[in-house]
């Protein structure tokens, strides 16, 4: 038996699963290995994967946006981007994961990650940005 969603209830799912939430950024060494079944930031940053240096604290974003796309049958989660100032030099950032923080790291739940050029940090700001919903946004689950 076949199965498809219905553009409301796809967009209502997403809505529903990150509206209100306590949505979070945190960046990860170049050496980080991707594990679709890390089911917690602790999983994640397990082994010293995320950066350390000097200036580093993980981006609080404000509220997620979630849009409906009826074209493509899709339903996009878009924030703003994430901004790290003052970064030490001495480490290179690979990845940036979006999570929903619950009180610790053993019950924070990634969602999204983005693994971008590897970019060593140098003493300035350190921006992650967030595609347009147009681009993909954050993330997306389609149809």
């Amino acid at each position: 038996m076949a199965s498809n969603w219905y553009d409301e209830g796809l967009y209502q799912a997403l809505d529903a699963g990150v509206s209100g939430r306590d949505i979070r950024t945190l960046l990860l060494k170049d050496t980080y290995s991707f594990d679709p079944t890390h089911a917690t930031v602790a999983d994640v940053i397990a082994g010293s994967q995320e950066i350390s240096v000097s200036g580093y604290s993980r981006f609080n974003n404000s509220a997620p946006s979630v849009a409906k796309d009826g074209t493509n049958h899709r339903a996009y989660m878009d924030l703003d981007d994430s901004v790290f100032t003052g970064l030490a030099a001495g480490q290179d950032v690979g990845f940036a994961v979006v999570y929903e923080y619950n009180a610790s790291d053993a019950s924070a739940t990634p969602i999204a990650l983005l693994d971008f050029s590897d970019t060593p940090t140098n003493g300035s700001a350190f921006t992650v940005v967030w595609e347009a919903v147009a681009s993909g946004g954050v993330a997306y689950v389609a149809a």
